[in-house]
């Protein structure tokens, strides 16, 4: 068998849906990375002691394999599920994306003040001094108009 006629062996005439399942699979990808991130907070919380998952489906009315289905992290939650979830459980869900720019900044000025401030032998920060820049940093994060913020931008 030729190389040519082994091409068109793999090759099939017939139309495949493999492209749109690609699309559909792609553009679903931040959803269920969304869905992983409120299913792995769920879980810190059901490791507290008093909490399960069939208490969670009780206060929540719904069946615990509707609760193990969040807890999978596949389940894409309606903004009421996930509001629920977050009054019952008492944790932020609905501000995944903010979390995530605090932490990137955080990171970023930890990095900063570690190169600039702290001489490499000895690596350790001031509880209250840590405290302060947490402050500040929550301020940036939840108010980006903030004058602080925007010279953080400046320098980063």
């Amino acid at each position: 068998m030729t190389k040519e006629e082994k091409f068109k062996a793999l090759v099939s005439i017939e139309k495949t849906d493999t492209l749109a399942k690609n699309t559909e699979r792609i553009k679903n990808r931040n959803r269920l990375r969304e869905s992983q991130a409120i299913a792995m907070k769920v879980l810190d919380k059901l490791d507290e002691p008093g909490w399960s998952q069939v208490r969670l489906a009780k206060e929540m009315g719904v069946s615990p394999q509707q609760i193990t289905k969040i807890v999978s992290g596949k389940e894409n939650l309606t903004l009421d599920t996930q509001v629920r979830l977050q009054e019952i459980l008492n944790i932020p869900i609905l501000a995944t994306f903010y979390e995530k720019k605090f932490e990137e900044i955080l990171l970023s000025v930890q990095t900063k003040m570690t190169q600039k401030y702290v001489p490499k032998s000895r690596i350790s920060v001031n509880t209250k001094n840590e405290e302060n820049i947490f402050r500040t940093l929550k301020k940036m994060v939840f108010n980006p108009q903030e004058k602080n913020y925007q010279q953080f931008q400046q320098t980063a």
